[in-house]
Formats: C-alpha cells, structure tokens, sequence
C-alpha cells in the first residue's frame, strides 16, 4: 500500500521477460522501449515531475510533441 508499483529493479524471479509492451496505470499510459519507460499520456493536471516522484523508477517524458 503506497509503494510504487513500476520499479527498477525487481525483488522476485522474472518469470516472462520483455513480454510487456505497454503499463496502463491510472496516472499514466507507459511504453516499454529499449531506450526505457516512455510516458506518453498522463493525467491532466499532473505534472512529470510530479508522475516521477511518484514513481519508482526512471520515467521518459515522451509526452510533448
């Protein structure tokens, strides 16, 4: 309860690794890439700063433009 969610490194064995694409939460929509996690829609009114200090690891902010 309160803890971030998304990570950036695991505490548990990895049982299907890249099988994820994409992580819909309900402040963001998150694209797995090789470059990393790419936020491409957030919630109005959120700022990325905001998103990041929420979130347990490092976030792209693909969201302009």
């Amino acid at each position: 309860q309160g803890e971030p969610k998304i990570v950036a490194e695991l505490s548990y064995p990895v049982t299907g690794k890249k099988c994820v694409d994409r992580i819909y939460t309900d402040l963001c929509v998150i694209d797995v890439t090789q470059d990393g996690l790419k936020v491409i829609e957030k919630v109005e009114g959120l700022s990325f700063d905001e998103l990041q200090a929420l979130t347990g690891a490092t976030l792209i902010d693909a969201t302009q433009g």
